[in-house]
């Protein structure tokens, strides 16, 4: 029977020890300082030659229970997840077997070496000593206490990071009642343990949930979080070089070079020695317009792609259009661009009319270089004009002023450059700022009724410059009346 059972148990803890010994359970396999309290259960197999006897040698000899309950208290301590120490006590209650059925209770208390496969189920091997101790109410044997040593295999079953399931198999050498021999006795016991200590790891990446930020992402970092990408540039922040500055992966994370700091790598920068602009591949562009400056003609100036860079030239005098007073006739440089002048009157000789004289500037055809005179009919209606007469004190055109004013706008209608410049006068009775206000309103008097005729708005100017240019003095009443008038100026382009 013995034989059977130690067979049995050591064929059954072999097999699962096989079954565990497939690959550690990450979870299990990281902790560490683990404090294992429990009670087992079991039966204890006392061997027919023990040496539970007071006397030796004892006058009769004595048998125990083949098969004896037992129960006890084991507390463990694994510094490390693969090895630890471990106490226990226990009391296996037996008896004598035969005519004097005594009760024999036998103690055990003992520690040992305790090493598994860290795993969520982790077969394990314990081997160390201690007492084994009988007190029995027969008095052949009596009570006796000896010292023991055992081995034994074992699996485990962490069914929760605080509570263990527990199955082993003991061998414990024992004296025999024959002196100088030992004997075997076994056990086949199972408990269950509390665990304190177990730092929980949902997401398996090493860091225990209470220090894991990401306790439910795995993580790769010291805080438990995966490695970012805090610039977003596909590498994460651990192989990124330049972590906080968004680059290419060929550069290790970095931005490509720019030796020249304008933005474009140099491995695309057509310049890669000078600052210049992306839009054209990194070259300078002094002027703006466009045409890298190492492809422009006029790099200091602002031109036009069309013309490598440089100002158009319509007339291709070598003037650049927007410096070219004439930019459609061919002129020289001395004359901006226009052509000669002769006659010096401002009217180059490519329009002038008469260029070998000048024209003579008195509003009237002066843009076409000659010398002219105004004709009789505008001479009339320049200076002062009288016959224009007003309400006393107001700018009320009186109605015998009208067949002069038609008459002035007729001659208007007929010569349509003529542009003038109408004045109000006034005497020096009353206030200066009222006799300016006034001599104002009644030039712009004239101006509308002109407007009202269909003269343009833009050939006509209403001034008022009240006593400040008298004509006679105005002490008298010839002097002033003379003084309030109106004139009509000839503008002068």
């Amino acid at each position: 029977m013995r034989k059977v059972l130690r067979v049995g148990m050591l064929a059954m803890l072999a097999g699962l020890m096989a079954q565990g010994s497939a690959r550690a359970d990450e979870q299990v396999r990281r902790q560490r300082h683990l404090v294992e309290m429990g009670f087992f259960a079991g039966t204890f197999f006392a061997n027919y030659a023990h040496e539970f006897y007071a006397i030796d040698p004892p006058n009769e000899r004595r048998t125990l229970d083949d098969v004896s309950p037992e129960l006890g208290l084991r507390l463990a301590y694994l510094p490390w997840s693969w090895i630890g120490f471990e106490i226990e006590g226990g009391l296996a209650q037996s008896s004598t077997t035969g005519t004097n059925d005594a009760d024999t209770p036998i103690y055990l208390l003992r520690g040992h070496l305790l090493a598994q496969l860290p795993a969520k189920v982790a077969p394990f091997v314990v081997i160390g000593g201690g007492i084994l101790a009988a007190r029995s109410d027969d008095p052949m044997l009596g009570d006796d206490t000896d010292p023991a040593f055992h081995w034994g295999l074992g699996i485990k079953w962490y069914a929760h990071p605080q509570l263990a399931v527990r199955f082993d198999g003991r061998h414990v050498v024992g004296p025999r009642i024959q002196q100088g021999g030992r004997t075997s006795h076994f056990e086949l016991l199972v408990g269950l343990s509390v665990i304190l200590g177990w730092e929980d790891d949902r997401d398996q990446d090493g860091v225990p949930d209470k220090s894991d930020t990401c306790p439910k992402t795995k993580g790769e970092r010291g805080d438990g979080c995966p490695w970012g990408d805090g610039d977003g540039d596909g590498l994460k922040d651990n192989v990124d070089k330049c972590p906080k500055t968004k680059g290419v992966a060929k550069h290790g994370g970095c931005p490509p070079p720019d030796g020249d700091k304008d933005g474009v790598p140099d491995e695309t920068d057509a310049c890669p020695k000078a600052a210049g602009v992306e839009a054209l591949k990194g070259c300078p562009d002094k002027d703006g317009d466009g045409v890298a400056d190492k492809d422009d003609t006029c790099p200091e100036i602002k031109g036009e792609q069309a013309h490598q860079g440089c100002p158009p030239d319509k007339d291709g005098d070598g003037v650049w259009d927007a410096e070219d007073t004439c930019p459609e006739v061919k002129g020289d440089k001395a004359y901006q661009g226009c052509p000669p002048d002769k006659d010096g009157d401002g009217i180059h000789d490519g329009i002038d009319r008469c260029p070998a004289k000048p024209e003579t500037k008195n509003g009237f055809q002066d843009e076409d270089g000659c010398p002219d005179a105004l004709p009789k009919k505008i001479k009339r209606f320049t200076g002062t004009i009288r016959g224009i007469n007003f309400e006393l004190g107001k700018a009320t055109i009186r109605s015998k002023s009208f067949p002069l004013l038609d008459q002035a706008a007729k001659v208007l209608r007929q010569y349509t450059s003529l542009r003038l410049q109408i004045r109000g006068h006034s005497d020096s009775r009353g206030k200066r700022r009222f006799n300016l206000d006034l001599s104002r309103h009644r030039a712009q008097a004239v101006v509308d009724y002109m407007k009202d005729k269909g003269i343009d708005a833009s050939r006509l100017e209403a001034t008022g410059l009240g006593p400040d240019e008298p004509l006679a003095s105005n002490k008298t009443r010839a002097g002033r009346a003379k003084n309030r008038r109106i004139e009509f100026t000839v503008v002068i382009k």
